[in-house]
């Protein structure tokens, strides 16, 4: 048994695993500190935040509610991890 997590991307609530918002967090901490800029980031990461909302709503449907690690970790394949 999971716990799960409901977070709000791109204006939309998912509910999440918890070992993927883990991971989604990390992703998302890292590239916020990779602008320095207050406003760009947030630009930036609000862009981030609708295409990841994107991702993932072709992930979910009928029978599947919850944001796993995999998805998230098929998220960051697509959108690629920089940062590191």
């Amino acid at each position: 048994m999971k716990k799960t997590f409901s977070v709000n991307l791109g204006n939309q609530v998912y509910y999440i695993d918890d070992d993927a918002y883990l991971r989604l967090r990390e992703y998302l901490d890292r590239i916020e500190g990779y602008f320095s800029d207050q406003k760009e980031r947030e630009d930036i990461i609000n862009d981030i935040e609708l295409r990841i909302s994107e991702l993932f709503n072709e992930r979910l449907g009928i029978g599947k509610q919850v944001v796993t690690l995999k998805d998230v970790e098929e998220m960051i394949t697509i959108m690629g991890d920089r940062t590191k």
